[in-house]
């Protein structure tokens, strides 16, 4: 399998952006003149807002069959979006009349959402899949438990991942009383119960309850633990039980939540089966095997699900060796019909030889790896992921000609702003320097504030168009990693800035240990550089600076702080927004609204993580030697991997 272009970025079937791209392309920033409903499952409205967050709509019908929706009041055009098999993906309500001229824009839309179905599908389809094995490997851990401990921390190992339970209780009833052993995590407890309240409960064959509903108390009660929904379920015959079983959890439970406990239950009968001190539950024993000819149904139309849906699944071992491929999967990776008669890529051909290439390093790496790559002038993305026990590895792939396509545009247009408006603009910003300077003759005072302005706003102007291809180049940057030492590359900034820190009359701290760094220099002194200079520009005449760096948890920890006029706290989570910029500042002082979003983006492809505190902690005020006054102040916290 040929990778094509080796500069294609990794981060192209990243949900976010696609989302992002859906909604601009569908012309959501326009403030409600434009709007994109998704029909969900179960027939469910959902509304899409210019990030590309989904949110449900309450008891609001649009009456669609009128040709009008959206805001009360306003005329609307409404455009069903379907998708290349014909499923109708949603609406597009457009402003009255303008549905035949944005006709064109229909193809790109469905292309779109077409993306978030096939990554819905692809992870409904790997989150049934883990359910159902995790509830194989269950009866197996049962047959090793001897004691109602193990039992129920092995339900629990099962019930928190697969049922988001953060509660499992297993009661057993004996002669002298009841017991519930409770599982919250690694510790088991158990107290006495009360067996007629758990009958009460569990008088139907699976109960089910809400946070809010009388149940909910009284199991409150019996668990000992406050809120939340939940399910039981007698364990044996309803009317001689010979335990209970019950889960808590933080939201509703689904009717396949509701199958997959049942099949516990089952498997927990045959466990307690076992124990020769429950009289009579060896009759039940006979149900674990229709249990598992039930299991193996729910497989086999598991794998039908598999092959039939449009992205490509292949399931292999590190040798090529294919347990499971669809039809799609042998399309995208070019396998041949020997290949899927065999069952094994051959590593003698090119594409089997990158595709098994990409299968060892995720082995090697314990981690899932992917990229794209052209098949038959077309493009593919391939995402390795190791199977649960690291022996056999999942191959997901993709088609992205679409995307593809999109990419080059916006690659096109980076280049043009690069190379075709920055040199211009250039020279526009040194001829207004050179007006306003009075060398080329003398100007009026009006004609010289005339020129200034076009200055400042071309260097306004050109500050932007860099960061913008200063943020399309992050994405661009190679994965290799470096050595670098963060001491000399931060001692490095602060000599660039020198000039500005006396001219403010600003007072320097810095304490720098020693530390080495895995990543790319020229990208950690821009995050550095972005980090630093913010700091410098926001703070106030005669104000505070600070960088620190010191090893933590195994890591490279750098904290830059400043006592600056701080973040309002209702702007914290839009900060690394692109173009955003904090309410106390941005009429005073300029800025593009891009430097914290690159920052972010390189910490985030180091492997590392970005955080803000505003306003500062009394140790950072302490590291500055500075009191608390008016100014909040803010700091930037970066963690990065150490070489090793």
């Amino acid at each position: 399998m040929e990778t094509g272009r080796a500069s294609y970025p990794t981060s192209i079937l990243d949900e976010e952006a696609i989302r992002r791209d859906l909604a601009t392309a569908a012309r959501l920033e326009g403030g409600g003149a434009y709007e994109l409903f998704h029909v969900s499952e179960g027939d469910r409205l959902t509304r899409m807002d210019p990030s590309g967050t989904e949110s449900p709509l309450v008891n609001r019908g649009l009456p669609w069959a009128t040709g009008t929706g959206g805001k009360e009041g306003v005329s609307r055009d409404v455009i069903p979006i379907e998708l290349g098999t014909g499923e109708l993906w949603g609406y597009w309500a457009v402003p009255a009349g303008e549905s035949g001229r944005l006709a064109g824009e229909i193809p790109r839309i469905a292309n779109l959402a077409g993306l978030l179905n096939h990554l819905d599908d692809d992870r409904r389809i790997r989150e049934a899949h883990d359910a159902l094995w995790s509830v194989f490997g269950l009866g197996h851990a049962l047959g090793q438990a001897e004691d109602p401990e193990t039992t129920v921390s092995a339900i629990h190992e099962v019930c928190g991942p697969v049922l988001r339970a953060r509660l499992t209780a297993l009661v057993i009833l004996g002669q002298s009383g009841a017991r519930a052993y409770r599982c919250a995590g690694g510790e088991v407890d158990s107290t006495p119960t009360r067996p007629e309240a758990w009958r009460a409960v569990c008088s139907d064959a699976l109960a089910t309850w809400r946070a809010e509903s009388p149940t909910a108390s009284l199991l409150s009660d019996l668990l000992g633990e406050a809120g939340g929904d939940g399910m039981a379920m007698a364990i044996g015959e309803a009317d001689r039980p010979v335990g209970f079983l019950a889960v808590l959890g933080d939201g509703p439970f689904s009717e396949r939540d509701r199958g997959l406990f049942a099949r516990i239950v089952d498997l927990v009968f045959a466990s307690l089966a076992r124990w020769e001190q429950l009289e009579g539950v060896r009759r039940k024993a006979r149900q674990v095997s229709d249990l598992f000819v039930l299991l193996a149904q729910e497989k086999e139309r598991l794998d039908y699900v598999l092959r039939s849906v449009p992205v490509g699944l292949l399931l292999c071992d590190a040798d090529g060796t294919i347990s499971l491929a669809n039809q799609s999967a042998a399309v995208s990776l070019g396998l041949t019909d020997v290949e899927l008669r065999e069952n094994k890529v051959f590593e003698s051909r090119p594409a089997g030889r990158a595709l098994l290439g990409l299968v060892r390093k995720a082995r090697e790496e314990g981690r899932a790896v992917s990229t794209p790559y052209e098949m038959e002038s077309r493009w593919f993305q391939v995402q390795v992921v190791p199977w649960p026990g690291g022996v056999q590895f999942l191959v997901v792939t993709q088609d992205i000609q679409d995307w593809y396509q999109s990419y080059r545009l916006k690659e096109d247009l980076i280049s043009i702003i690069s190379h075709e408006v920055k040199n211009p603009l250039t020279a526009i910003i040194n001829a207004a320097g050179l007006l306003s300077s009075g060398r080329p003759g003398a100007l009026t005072d009006h004609q010289t504030r005339i020129a200034a302005l076009i200055q400042e706003n071309g260097q306004s102007i050109r500050d932007l168009l860099d960061d913008v291809v200063r943020l399309s180049r992050i994405h661009h940057a190679s994965d290799h990693r470096d050595r670098v030492a963060v001491q000399p590359l931060i001692e490095k900034v602060r000599d660039a800035i020198r000039d500005t820190v006396q001219g403010k009359l600003l007072v320097w701290r810095e304490s720098l240990e020693d530390l080495q760094v895995a990543g790319e220099p020229r990208m950690l002194e821009n995050l550095f550089t972005n980090l630093v200079g913010n700091a410098v520009k926001y703070v106030g005449i005669g104000g505070y600076v600070g960088v620190r760096a010191w090893m933590e948890g195994g890591r490279a920890r750098i904290r830059v702080v400043d006592d600056g006029p701080g973040i309002p706290a209702d702007e914290r989570d839009k900060l690394f927004t692109p173009f955003f910029r904090a309410s106390n500042v941005r009429d005073r002082i300029g800025g593009t609204g891009l430097g914290l979003v690159i920052a972010r983006n390189i910490v985030e492809r180091l492997g590392g993580r970005l955080e803000v505190t505003s306003p500062l902690a009394d140790p950072d005020l302490a590291f500055l030697g500075c009191s608390p006054g008016n100014r909040q102040g803010s700091a930037f916290d970066v963690s990065l991997p150490l070489w090793e």
